[in-house]
């Protein structure tokens, strides 16, 4: 006696499946058992409500377990009392359908019929929109059977490494004894085939019969749940693993040589600009093969890499280590952005000492080299594709050329100038001319940190705007500060590049020293010049002062020492021609600090009016003639710190990570 139980499996296709149990409904033989395995849908309750008061098994699991997973749920509890083959409680023939087909009023009988004698695996034919019929699927080896030209369309056809479709796929009793479940290291696609294959292997017949036909749409859930992107990747993953498990000695061998040569392909077409979605799931399909990850391909998280090379020397971390740090803060005190995105840090030697990197929020990579070069444009990139990043953030200007995948790359126009007019070693600006104009061609995206700089940006780089955002930096908020040990002080904090004028700053301070015997000017960065001009420059002045009127620190790593110098100063000083941004003036506004800045239009939109600009920083008396304004017209100080008042809470570290991670959602 042919003992029938249908089993279908729904994952967010309510629709489709009532509609397949509409068509089971009207059978006009109704000597059959349904089971539907639910995978964890949204849509479970519309199954609840349909099969309420019906002879159907819903089975819910509680999470999405792919169609091998779902299925061999269902089909356990279908053969519930195989040890006893004798018994009459369980089916003898298991059906798997699509839950996004439909069968005519004759199905079951039909299927009846064709059963009957049967034994082992037996295949239904699957009629497609647009008129074919599959009557069964064709395996060729080294081969990814993607599309559906690879299905055989003629019932009688003797055909060479045949399998049996699992839209339509009925199973022994006596054949899942010996099967077992499907593996579910596939979780979806070449079950079937790799259930087909197996059960030849192990001597199990495999049948195929012309009637009854399922009417099959076109992959409704998993296009609709997946996109093609990820099908594509689950394709390439099973295919390989299919190969490496169930091929001749040769198909082994050639497995790994073929992997290459898909990933070869796929490069090619990326660097063409052709169909890159699908190529870069593709590559993303034979990195999990070979990473073995298996079974269900998460992708709920978006996995956001970040070069933090720049955060390694925590004694001179400067602007865009400062920019890493605070994104990296604001990351761990989110625990809504902890659940929606995967951070990868990519550090060249070792991890930083700063608390947050003991948090275990990050998933970091050492890649243990002491070359820059090695680490950034060959080491890095490798890792990151490996990860299988939706996005690369790289905030030190350049964009290895190795690296494929989707990256943001923060650009300013300063970067520009210094590798067409500045005064680094020919070898930095030759890598800062390579590698950023390539950021600008290839980036997906660039980050801007002002409008100005987008503007500056776009012009130097020939940029489509709309490719770049913006995002203004922040200031950390204001710390407890100590005692003011210095009295009465101006001061300079920032790397001492020509453009930003300390030179020029230190000789306006000596002409103005005089008037004002009690000030002192200190000035916290490294020298930039070529060669260096800071340090003598500020001995000769002691000197001719005959007291220490100047103070250079080259680094304060103690952020309360900073703070405290910020805090007490009366005045700020960063002459700056080129910036994208300026920090440390806008780090000195939120203590109420005055500054006095060059004539531009970031400072314009940073500050508005309320700093004391230098128009021209070539000329001394213009930039002394600002000190002495800044230190003595405490009417316009007064009117600046109340402005300040206005302006900082703008500029938050938070709202610059919000910008951040909006644009790369």
């Amino acid at each position: 006696m042919v003992k029938i139980t249908l089993i279908t499996l729904n994952f967010n296709g309510a629709e489709h499946t009532i509609k397949l149990l509409d068509s089971l409904a009207s059978q006009n033989d109704k000597d059959f058992s349904i089971i539907v395995a639910d995978n964890g849908s949204g849509d479970v309750q519309k199954l609840r409500d349909y099969i309420a008061g019906k002879d159907i098994l819903l089975i819910e699991n509680k999470a999405n377990l792919g169609f091998s997973g779902g299925n061999n749920v269902a089909l356990r509890q279908a053969f519930q009392d195989m040890n006893d083959p004798a018994s009459q409680d369980g089916a003898s023939w298991a059906v798997l359908i699509n839950n996004d087909t439909w069968v005519e009023n004759d199905f079951t009988a039909l299927l009846r019929a064709g059963l009957e004698g049967k034994e082992g695996l037996v295949g239904m034919p699957v009629a497609e929109e647009g008129g074919n019929v599959a009557y069964s699927g064709r395996l060729a080896w080294l081969k990814t059977p993607t599309r559906q030209d690879f299905h055989v369309y003629k019932a009688e056809a003797r055909v060479r490494n045949r399998y049996i479709i699992g839209a339509g796929m009925a199973i022994s009793r006596e054949a899942f004894e010996k099967l077992g479940p499907m593996d579910e290291k596939y979780f979806l696609y070449f079950e079937d085939i790799d259930y087909s294959y197996i059960a030849k292997k192990l001597g199990l017949k495999t049948d195929y019969l012309n009637k009854p036909i399922i009417h099959h749409g076109q992959s409704t859930t998993t296009k609709k749940e997946l996109g093609g992107s990820l099908i594509h990747r689950y394709h390439y993953r099973n295919a390989l693993y299919f190969n490496l498990k169930n091929g001749g000695i040769i198909t082994k061998i050639l497995t790994i040589p073929w992997s290459v040569l898909i990933i070869v392909r796929q490069v090619i077409k990326l660097l063409i600009g052709r169909n890159t979605k699908k190529s870069k799931a593709i590559i993303a399909g034979v990195i999990d093969f070979y990473q073995g990850k298996m079974g269900h391909i998460e992708t709920n998280k978006v996995k956001i890499g970040i070069e933090c090379e720049n955060l390694e020397d925590g004694q001179s971390r400067w602007g865009v280590g400062h920019m890493t740090l605070n994104l990296l803060k604001e990351f761990a005190q989110d625990s809504e952005w902890q659940k929606k995105y995967e951070l990868h840090l990519y550090f060249k030697q070792g991890i930083p000492t700063d608390e947050i990197f003991k948090k275990d929020i990050f998933k970091i990579h050492v890649l243990d080299t002491s070359s820059f070069n090695i680490f950034y444009h060959i080491l890095m990139p490798l890792r990151a594709m490996w990860d299988r990043l939706d996005w690369m953030f790289f905030p030190a200007y350049m964009l290895p050329p190795l690296y494929i995948g989707k990256s943001v790359v923060m650009l300013t126009g300063d970067v520009y100038h210094e590798y067409k007019y500045g005064n680094l070693p020919f070898r930095y600006r030759l890598a800062y001319w390579l590698f950023t104009n390539w950021a600008s061609e290839q980036a997906k995206k660039i980050l801007a940190i002002s409008e100005s700089s987008k503007r500056e940006v776009a012009h130097l780089y020939s940029i489509d705007p709309n490719n770049i955002f913006v995002s203004h930096l922040g200031v950390s908020p204001t710390q407890n500060t100590g005692e003011n040990i210095h009295g009465r002080y101006m001061l300079f904090v920032g790397q001492m590049f020509p453009r930003r004028h300390a030179y020029q700053s230190l000789l306006a301070f000596e002409k103005i020293a005089p008037e004002f015997p009690e000030l002192k000017f200190i000035l916290v960065g490294k020298d930039k010049y070529e060669p260096a001009l800071i340090a003598k420059t500020v001995r000769r002045i002691n000197d001719s002062l005959k007291s220490e009127r100047i103070i250079h620190y080259e680094y304060i790593e103690d952020d309360a020492k900073l703070a405290t110098l910020y805090a007490h100063a009366e005045l700020f000083v960063y002459i700056s021609s080129n910036e994208a941004f300026g920090l440390p003036p806008v780090e000195s506004a939120s203590y109420g600090v005055p500054v006095v800045v060059q004539d531009t239009q970031i400072n314009r939109e940073l500050f508005g009016n309320s700093a004391f600009f230098v128009g021209n920083p070539k000329h001394l008396d213009s930039i002394a003639e600002s000190f002495k304004q800044g230190l003595s017209d405490q009417e316009k100080r007064e009117i600046i710190k109340e402005d300040y008042k206005k302006i900082i809470p703008q500029l938050t570290w938070r709202k610059f990570a919000e910008r951040f991670f909006h644009e790369i959602n």
